[in-house]
């Protein structure tokens, strides 16, 4: 099984991270949501849950407007989750805190070792990006006329028509 860093999945989340979010979660807080789902915003606000504290409500909408754009409620996956006995919910107040319950731990040592594989030849799949040559600001291009001379033009000759007989 290869290293899956499933913090890679969320760069554009953690690169524009902000006080207001709190603590970025940890790359096993990320692990373990991925194995309940597949990457994106409802893994995301799981494994903001599983945080020392949890997460409100306001920060998943934030986080989520970082991953796409779109500050939408992320609570689906996580209470389908708690309501399947995966998941078990914290009294925090205002807060969404949840914790792995034993039947979760159950589901994880059967089909952890899968999903990691599964999210390795994904992310194996994805061709290459291509680098773009970087443009220069204000780089200014002087074009200038040869002489006609000096330009080579291969001259290409076609056959003469022929009468008509």
């Amino acid at each position: 099984m290869s290293n899956v860093k499933h913090i890679s999945y969320y760069t554009n989340v953690t690169t524009q991270w902000s006080r207001e979010l709190g603590t970025k979660p940890t790359e096993a807080q990320l692990s373990l949501a991925h194995v309940f789902g597949r990457p994106g915003k409802q893994s995301l606000a799981v494994a903001l849950a599983l945080r020392d504290g949890g997460v409100t409500g306001a920060q998943i909408k934030l986080a989520s407007s970082l991953f796409d754009g779109k500050a939408t409620p992320q609570l689906n996956h996580m209470r389908d989750l708690i309501k399947a006995r995966m998941f078990t919910r914290e009294a925090v107040p205002g807060a969404y805190a949840i914790t792995l319950a034993p039947k979760g731990q159950q589901f994880v040592d059967l089909h952890g070792a899968k999903a990691a594989e599964k999210l390795a030849d994904k992310a194996s799949d994805k061709p290459a990006k291509k680098a773009k040559p970087a443009k220069a600001k204000g780089e200014t291009v002087t074009i200038t006329e040869a002489a006609p001379e000096a330009v080579n033009v291969p001259v290409i000759e076609t056959p003469a028509e022929q009468p008509a007989a």
